[in-house]
């Protein structure tokens, strides 16, 4: 609010930073895929070819993406805020 955000909006963004940041501690993407390549049989899953590889990269991947997250929900804010007319 001191930065120039009407006080529902700070309020709707201490509530969305929350959740991002809870969501992405609760679970993890790459880790919801089991290391079988048998599991995903292409007639099923024709796009999942090597999920199965993505549990040894859990961690990474989930790093990233949390910081791709993060950015554009970043950017996105920045965007709003210079619509208020009060953005440097």
């Amino acid at each position: 609010v001191d930065a120039g955000w009407p006080a529902a909006q700070a309020t709707s963004i201490g509530a969305l930073m929350r959740y991002f940041i809870m969501g992405s501690a609760l679970g993890s993407f790459a880790g919801g895929f089991v290391d079988d390549a048998a599991a995903y049989d292409p007639a099923d899953y024709p796009h999942l070819g090597q999920a199965h590889l993505l549990a040894e990269q859990q961690e990474k991947i989930d790093e990233r993406a949390f910081e791709t997250g993060l950015s554009a929900l970043l950017d996105g804010l920045a965007l709003q805020y210079e619509g208020l007319g009060r953005g440097a």
